[in-house]
C-alpha cells in the first residue's frame, strides 16, 4: 500500500461492511471474520469511505473469513462477483425489482482465476453511478478455498480517480494473494 494511505481500524470497517453487505447472499456474521484490513487515501481517513459515493479518492478493503457449511455448498463463481454490489445481470435484476437498483451500471473487467493450490475466485471491475453524480469504480477480487475460507479484496473510488491511478490501483489489485 502507498505509504501515504492511512490504515484503518478493524471494528468500524466490519460494522461498514457487515451493514452493506447484510443482504448479500454471501452475508456472513460479523464476528466469523478472521481478519479484514482497510486503507484510505483520503486527507480525513474512515472507513465509511469505503461506501461513501460521494468520495473521490481511493479506498481498498481486504478481508478474509471462514464459510459455513452451507455457504460452502452454494458459493459459485457468481456470488463471488456479486459480493460487495449486484455484478451479475441476475442480480441487478433483482436488486432492481426489490427498488435497490442502482443507475450507470458498467462492466470493464470480468475474470475467472484459477491459481491453484484449491482456490479459485473472479476478478471484476465495474462502474455505478451514485445519487450525489459521482460514478464509483470498483476493482474486486475474490476468491474461495478448498478449506472453506474467502478472501475478499475490493477498491474504490471514482471513475475519475481510477482513470488518473489505474496502474496503481491495478498493482495493488494484482499484489493480493492468498498464502497457506
Amino acid at each position: 500500500m502507498p505509504a501515504t494511505w492511512h490504515r484503518i481500524d478493524e471494528q468500524p470497517l466490519n460494522l461498514v461492511v457487515g451493514s452493506a453487505d447484510a443482504d448479500s447472499a454471501a452475508a456472513t456474521r460479523i464476528n466469523e471474520t478472521t481478519w479484514s484490513v482497510g486503507f484510505d487515501a483520503a486527507g480525513t481517513p474512515s472507513a465509511g469511505h469505503l461506501v461513501d459515493s460521494g468520495s473521490d479518492e481511493p479506498f481498498v478493503y481486504a478481508n478474509v473469513r471462514p464459510l459455513s457449511e452451507e455457504q460452502r455448498g452454494v458459493v459459485s463463481l457468481n456470488m463471488l462477483r456479486d459480493l460487495f454490489l449486484p455484478v451479475t445481470e441476475t442480480s441487478r435484476s433483482t436488486a432492481e425489482q426489490g427498488g435497490n437498483g442502482l443507475p450507470g451500471f458498467e462492466l470493464l473487467r470480468d475474470e475467472t482465476l484459477t491459481p491453484g493450490e484449491g482456490l479459485r475466485g473472479v476478478r471484476v471491475v465495474y462502474s455505478y453511478d451514485f445519487t450525489l453524480g459521482l460514478r464509483q469504480t470498483f476493482d474486486q477480487t475474490a476468491y474461495t478455498s478448498d478449506d472453506g475460507r474467502l478472501y475478499w479484496l475490493v477498491i474504490r473510488c471514482s471513475a475519475r480517480c481510477f482513470a488518473e491511478r489505474g496502474d496503481e490501483l491495478d498493482a495493488i489489485a494484482t499484489s493480493f494473494t492468498v498464502r497457506n
